[in-house]
């Protein structure tokens, strides 16, 4: 394969780590060691680029086994569209310090192993696969911080290099097979850097937990800052949390740390993107993984629960929206007479959702450039300010106000109101998007001056 694979190019020819290189150049070494560690630790599931007999025994025309295309495994940081988090700091030397975990926070956690004959991976020396000792390698930290997913071989010229699979670490969760129909078991291990939370879908105490996902289905991402409240919760005993370097804030006795977190979204061996972002994290926002399950409602909440509180408004606005501009377009029915009624029932069901997709897109772009300032910063961290025992506080705050201004910039923007049919599908989908005359709306009419209720 050509080098530029281990670059996570695809065939489209996006380059996800170094934006400077072009298929067809040539890399240098520095640059190869930094696309290697980046495919060993990101590469996609699918065929890897070697053979191997086939696993169900399939035979060629003259009876010996055949030869078919590997299939590996996504690697450890690929698994689930996770999200991982790290601290950044001053240099190289003391971001890697603080971002390690300790023998203690391993041995609580489980699963994962640190003996006193652990080591990193390439101290092996191995040329073999099967001269490394793959069952230790699966759950060893220090044999994990850089693993070998995929045997890789670079051939002198720098340019081409040689696939095939690696140590099979496994996936965290378990999974149907499509054909079979049988259940896969997951491993159940995560990387130290990822997170995970409470899977309220499942109710098996075996699969209780998932990965915190940057990934908001088919491939499509989820901003970093909707999965900050997860990842800001430590992590005790298995539970549910975030990386476990974020426990050294504490024992550091700091304010306040840079946090930096990014995935790979993308479905199987395609790339769909990349995920990252940045935030001032203050250390208040860390949540003991116990405290985030005994909430008592008629105190007044802490940061980190006061952020998922806000997040959840948001996806509850967001989830009006949706249904507001399906409701606009069902009574707003722009009909073609040239077009049959079927053909007019099809493309109007595509218009509905390129708005409703569109309003999405514009009303979580506007809240992300909020969500730190006025979220995290101001409305999070001093709760005690907005909070009271009505229940609708958050709705009067200034998240509140922000979230109602982006809901109904979001409907606005899809949704036209100027003719008299416009108008009367627009009065009804602002029925829907404002089902209940919420605080959030009377506290942003009293901030601006508008005065939406005769639209309402």
């Amino acid at each position: 394969m050509n080098v530029f694979r281990l670059n996570l190019i695809d065939e489209a020819g996006t380059t996800l780590f170094d934006g400077h290189i072009q298929p067809g150049g040539r890399l240098s070494r520095e640059e190869l060691a930094v696309a290697l560690v980046a495919y060993q630790s990101f590469a996609a599931m699918g065929k890897t680029g070697g053979s191997e007999p086939s696993p169900k025994g399939r035979l060629r025309k003259d009876g010996k086994i055949k030869m078919e295309p590997q299939g590996g495994q996504a690697a450890l940081c690929r698994d689930g569209a996770a999200l991982h988090a790290f601290m950044v700091q001053p240099n190289l030397r003391e971001s890697i310090l603080w971002n390690l975990a300790t023998k203690r926070q391993l041995d609580g956690v489980g699963l994962v192993t640190w003996n006193e004959e652990s080591k990193p991976v390439w101290e092996y020396r191995a040329t073999r696969l099967d001269a490394l000792p793959e069952t230790k390698l699966k759950t060893d930290y220090l044999a994990r911080l850089v693993p070998a997913a995929r045997s890789v071989w670079l051939h002198e010229n720098l340019q081409t290099a040689e696939s095939a699979n690696g140590v099979q670490y496994g996936v965290f969760a378990g999974s149907k097979d499509q054909k079979t129909k049988k259940e896969k078991p997951g491993t159940g291990i995560r990387e130290p850097s990822a997170s995970l939370q409470l899977d309220k879908a499942k109710k098996s105490t075996q699969s209780a937990y998932k990965l915190v996902s940057a990934s908001a289905g088919d491939g499509v991402p989820k901003a970093v800052w909707r999965e900050l409240h997860s990842i800001t919760v430590l992590r005790h005993a298995g539970k549910a949390g975030g990386p476990l370097a974020l426990e050294h804030l504490r024992s550091m006795q700091v304010r306040d740390a840079r946090l930096w977190c990014g995935a790979l979204v993308g479905d199987q061996a395609k790339v769909g993107d990349v995920v990252e972002s940045s935030f001032v994290l203050p250390v208040s926002m860390l949540e003991d993984a116990d405290a985030a399950t005994h909430e008592d409602a008629k105190k007044c909440p802490g940061p980190n629960r006061t952020y998922r509180l806000g997040v959840g408004l948001a996806n509850g606005f967001a989830g009006r929206l949706q249904f507001a501009v399906q409701d606009y377009f069902q009574c707003y029915d722009p009909r073609d007479p040239k077009k049959k009624r079927k053909d007019r029932a099809d493309s109007m069901k595509k218009l509905r959702q390129q708005k409703a997709n569109a309003a999405a897109t514009r009303f979580w772009t506007a809240l992300e450039q909020k969500a730190e300032s006025v979220l995290l910063r101001d409305v999070a961290v001093s709760s005690g300010k907005y909070w009271s025992g009505d229940g609708n506080w958050l709705a009067r705050s200034p998240w509140g106000k922000e979230v109602f201004r982006a809901a109904k910039d979001a409907y606005d923007f899809a949704c036209p109101h100027e003719t008299s049919r416009q108008l009367r599908a627009y009065a009804a989908g602002l029925r829907v998007l404002f089902r209940e005359k919420s605080s959030a709306v009377e506290a942003a009419k009293d901030d601006t001056g508008d005065d939406d209720s005769d639209q309402i």
